[in-house]
């Protein structure tokens, strides 16, 4: 890739800061002093840097963490698909939260009925909000994560009941995080989306794309 230094940093510091500024908020509220939200479950939206597993299971994703150095700090010592050497945000809001010490990813073929209770994640490497993106990557679209998220909920309904189902999904920690993929595969790699864009116009579409997101959601 050859994204400019300054445009990097800015969308990678933009996603850092969004969630270690999470992580703080979570640590800070469970001081001595304080109660930890009573969130019901963790569901998660987004690219790698909340893809727990997802991409394992996608036999043309371009982007997989299922080899080494992956996964040489985690708990198994073993890659698990989340692109890191350990755990990830998602399993460390679960853990501070006292919800579950792991996410798993929705398409994990043994995900049991209680951690569909308590939350999974629908990431996936090399998505984006822009459609292209994920194309690119051959990665699961904010669209289809979405979708997935639907069948997440018909069978939380069939675990737990509908009044329970709604209860769980209302009062769970909802995470996204993506949007730099979008920049540097569309706009300062391939620049693609230059063609029809400028850089404001393009980070306008991208949040359209977000607001879209945020209301099938609701």
């Amino acid at each position: 890739m050859h994204l400019p230094r300054t445009a990097a940093a800015a969308t990678t510091a933009l996603i850092i800061i969004i969630l270690t500024a999470a992580v703080d908020i979570l640590v800070i509220t469970a001081s001595p002093n304080q109660q930890l939200p009573n969130f019901t479950a963790v569901i998660i939206f987004g690219d790698s840097t909340v893809d727990t597993g997802n991409n394992n299971y996608l036999p043309d994703a371009v982007f997989r963490a299922d080899h080494r150095p992956y996964g040489e700090n985690f708990p198994t010592g073993q890659p698990t698909g989340r692109f890191s050497d350990g755990k990830l945000l998602p399993d460390f809001f679960a853990s501070i939260l006292g919800i579950k010490q792991l996410v798993p990813p929705f398409l994990h073929p043994n995900l049991s009925d209680s951690d569909i209770r308590t939350g999974v994640s629908f990431a996936s490497a090399g998505t984006g909000y822009d459609d292209l993106t994920a194309t690119i990557a051959q990665a699961i679209s904010m669209d289809e994560q979405v979708e997935m998220f639907e069948e997440y909920v018909a069978r939380l309904r069939r675990v737990v009941g509908d009044d329970a189902a709604k209860e769980t999904v209302h009062g769970a920690l909802v995470a996204v995080s993506a949007g730099a993929n979008d920049f540097v595969d569309n706009y300062y790699d391939l620049m693609t989306r230059r063609l029809e864009f400028d850089l404001s116009g393009y980070q306008d579409f991208l949040l359209s794309k977000v607001q879209n997101l945020v209301k099938v959601r609701t």
